[in-house]
């Protein structure tokens, strides 16, 4: 989703942004769990760079875990309520839960934020910073040996996922940095409101938590410093 096509949907309401969606991709390839209740490896797109998200995630969370799936009806599971999204369209959808959550939603479960502050936002961060560290590497090429540049070179692209289906949902909007921004800022004016607001929750790292980079003292210094070149453009975004 680029910054025009945020411009054309950023009124709609939850549900009338899921039907939009599945026009645009399309409903599930088929149910996104079997009678078993095991996910199903037919539904998923992320080939073409797409998540599948569950329409009833405004009123319950984790439809994709069989645990929590198996609590709710299997119809949430079905074809027709599977929606297509890249990664800042997922972001959306789930922000737009936040917004304004169903009415019917289960008890004491708080739909919406967890998959913005577990998953989705700290993976964006890290494909925007590892976006700043190539654009800083070729900025400094010309002062680097090619030793040195290739070693940097290499250093970065270890950062980035080793899972082809995961490069190919963060190419689909590796140049969409203007909108993360955009829908941080609009993400912060529900989450404020939240009990367990905090500030410092926009600036992780799904990299760091899972220790998947170098733990070299001068490596892990410099990848940070992309890191935190990201969080500063957060911070201004969020003022």
């Amino acid at each position: 989703m680029n910054i025009e096509e945020y411009e054309k949907v950023k009124e709609l309401t939850y549900l009338e942004y899921c039907d939009y969606l599945q026009q645009k991709y399309g409903i599930g390839l088929c149910d996104y769990m079997t009678q078993s209740w095991s996910a199903n490896p037919k539904c998923s797109r992320t080939k073409d760079g797409l998540f599948a998200h569950h329409k009833y995630e405004d009123h319950a969370i984790r439809l994709s875990d069989k645990e929590y799936a198996m609590k709710n009806p299997f119809e949430w599971q079905l074809a027709e309520n599977i929606v297509y999204c890249d990664y800042l369209e997922h972001l959306l959808l789930h922000i737009l839960i936040c917004e304004n959550p169903a009415v019917d939603k289960n008890e004491n479960e708080v739909v919406g934020i967890g998959g913005i502050l577990q998953y989705l936002i700290p993976e964006l961060n890290d494909l925007y910073s590892v976006a700043e560290a190539k654009k800083r590497l070729e900025e400094m090429r010309n002062k680097l040996s090619e030793d040195e540049a290739t070693e940097w070179a290499d250093q970065i692209s270890s950062w980035e996922p080793r899972a082809k289906w995961k490069r190919n949902c963060q190419q689909l909007v590796a140049n969409d940095k203007e909108v993360f921004f955009v829908l941080l800022k609009r993400f912060k004016l529900s989450y404020e409101k939240h009990y367990k607001y905090n500030r410092n929750s926009f600036c992780k790292s799904l990299y760091e938590r899972r220790s998947l980079f170098s733990m070299d003292k001068w490596y892990r210094f410099w990848r940070m410093s992309f890191v935190k070149d990201i969080y500063k453009q957060i911070r201004i975004a969020l003022t």
